[in-house]
């Protein structure tokens, strides 16, 4: 297993690895994340297994930026004006994906949404410079358990189970992102984390 450490870090030699089908274990500004190529589909199966986490569950996936997600996902105009506010961040949105063969369909919920989010981290900032495709992004941790925020725990949870782990030492405490669903029906949130879901609310009902 390789392992990077902050001074260390080569974006091309990483985004070669996730070229090859390998997964990563990396810093975001909320939690330190799992992923690989998000139309990999053996990487992805990967992940299932080393998160024990059940098959109809899908994964959030991060992209560049807004004109990524657009490349697949179809936004209404409010879904735009969310993720121009509140993201890079701990931000997700659920957006229904457009067909397309770069992202594997166990990615896609049942009703046909993607958790899409853009970070903040400046690892995953300078790797996006030399992606065109978005990755997954799911908490470091087995589904069920409490989120880890020391690196040594990290490490020796994770050591022989992926294939390269980029250290950026200890994290702070983290809730994960808050996830949110624009409908028709109005704004709903579907998980409470580091961004209060007040502000959120606040923006969307023209009080930002």
């Amino acid at each position: 297993m390789l392992v990077y450490n902050k001074s260390q870090i080569d974006p091309i030699e990483i985004v070669n690895l996730l070229e090859s089908g390998l997964v990563l274990c990396y810093p975001t500004e909320t939690l330190y994340g799992l992923g690989c190529r998000a139309d990999n589909k053996d990487a992805i199966k990967r992940i299932y297994e080393i998160k024990k986490r059940e098959k109809e569950k899908n994964f959030t996936l991060l992209f560049k930026d807004l004109n990524m997600i657009k490349d697949f996902c179809n936004l209404k105009y409010l879904d735009e004006n969310l993720i121009l506010e509140f993201s890079p961040g701990p931000f997700s949105i659920l957006l229904q994906a457009k067909e397309s063969k770069s992202i594997d369909r166990r990615l896609v919920s049942s009703n046909n949404e993607v958790c899409c989010r853009i970070s903040s981290h400046p690892f995953t900032t300078k790797l996006f410079e030399f992606l065109n495709y978005p990755i997954i992004s799911t908490s470091a941790n087995v589904s069920g358990n409490k989120n880890i925020f020391l690196f040594k725990t990290i490490y020796n949870t994770f050591d022989n189970l992926v294939d390269c782990i980029v250290d950026y030492g200890d994290i702070e405490k983290s809730l994960g992102s808050t996830i949110v669903r624009n409908a028709e029906n109005g704004l709903t949130i579907i998980r409470e984390g580091d961004l209060n879901s007040k502000k959120i609310k606040d923006f969307y009902n023209g009080k930002g």
